[in-house]
């Protein structure tokens, strides 16, 4: 009776190390299948975000350019782009903020009806909102990876000449077309941040004839950050 016990036992004890021994192949073959490692990076496979904010320096050209004969660095933009993996296109939007200033020495201005002595101030303000698309060169995760865009929106522009107190000028809703070209710089591989450096050229139908203006129009170069996610 007790030899049948222990082999009753003997046989329970054979079965589950049998189980357990079965079980540990199978999950060594799981772990072992180089399908796993092989599977593409989910930036890849699926569509992702991008958030940049950038910075720099802005150029006034054109009749812009000769009104106001000043740079800037108070030139922003932050950007939210859907990035398609299969053909290296982005969409998304831009909000943009630019501020031109420039003074001109206390002279004597002289009109019609009168003469002011003053110190001329000329401002220039656009808030441009744009729809914007690129083409890039190289798959999402390349390391460096150029790019080149065009954007089309609107602009609440102001262009404002103060002679002391006195003010001139005009402001309102306008088009706004942009093209340009720069890079994203990954700081790692499948990683999340990276650099980015551009330059666009900014158009702006903004015609003062009081002013000698035709346009607002500028170049924008600017350096600044990228976060992506999926």
């Amino acid at each position: 009776m007790k030899i049948r016990k222990v082999k009753t036992i003997s046989a329970i004890v054979l079965f589950f190390m049998g189980v357990f021994l079965v079980n540990m192949v199978e999950a060594q073959q799981v772990i072992d299948r180089p399908q796993l490692f092989k599977r593409e990076s989910p930036y890849l496979r699926y569509t992702s975000y991008r958030v940049s904010l950038t910075g720099g320096l802005g150029g006034a050209t054109g009749s812009l350019g000769d009104f106001m004969a000043a740079n800037t660095f108070r030139n922003y933009s932050l950007a939210v782009d859907f990035v398609f993996p299969k053909n290296n296109m982005s969409v998304g939007f831009a909000i943009g903020s630019q501020y031109f200033v420039n003074r001109l020495p206390r002279q004597v201005y002289e009109y019609d009806n009168g003469a002011i002595s003053a110190v001329q101030t000329r401002t220039v303000t656009a808030y441009p909102i744009t729809l914007i698309g690129s083409y890039h060169v190289g798959d999402v995760n390349a390391r460096v990876r150029p790019y080149v865009q065009a954007g089309l929106g609107a602009a609440f522009a102001e262009v404002a000449n103060y002679y002391g107190m006195l003010s001139t000028g005009d402001n309102g809703f306008k088009f706004v077309a942009q093209g340009g070209a720069g890079v994203r710089v990954l700081l790692s591989k499948t990683g999340n941040v990276g650099l980015e450096l551009g330059a666009t050229y900014q158009h702006i139908p903004f015609k003062i004839e009081s002013e000698g203006l035709n346009a607002a129009s500028s170049i924008n170069a600017r350096v600044g950050l990228f976060y992506r996610w999926w």
